[in-house]
């Protein structure tokens, strides 16, 4: 079972990161819908979320009181951390966009190819059902 979680962590990350596509995740794990992707990574980044609340918990129990006030340069050395790390995830938030915007885009030539094609109104059809 903890390879099993491992393993979707693992791929999840890859896809977030952006060194994986969807499609290679889901050839890489055996996966049929993209769905269990996108459902693996919400999971990684509420695993990322708690495993960095758990370690803030864990450095505040390990300080003495002395410890409680860090100096300006260990607050310089966290910031710039932090920094990095705010960096690298909207790096990869830009990466997914990019991935979401050339779908929509292949979708709307899709739409516009049928509407031609087979002369139907596919996005007034659309619109009536949400009526």
């Amino acid at each position: 079972m903890n390879e099993k979680k491992t393993l979707m962590l693992h791929v999840a990350r890859q896809v977030l990161m952006g060194k994986l596509t969807i499609e290679e995740a889901m050839e890489q794990s055996q996966v049929k819908d993209r769905r269990t992707i996108v459902s693996w990574a919400k999971r990684a980044m509420k695993a990322d979320h708690i495993e960095k609340e758990q370690n803030k918990d864990i450095n505040c129990k390990n300080t003495s009181e002395k410890d409680i006030r860090p100096s300006a340069e260990e607050k310089i050395i966290r910031l710039e951390s932090e920094l990095a790390n705010f960096k690298n995830r909207n790096m990869e938030l830009l990466r997914f966009q990019n991935v979401l915007t050339n779908k929509i885009n292949d979708l709307e030539i899709l739409i516009n190819y049928a509407e031609k094609t087979y002369k139907i109104d596919i996005m007034r059809i659309k619109r009536r059902k949400n009526s």
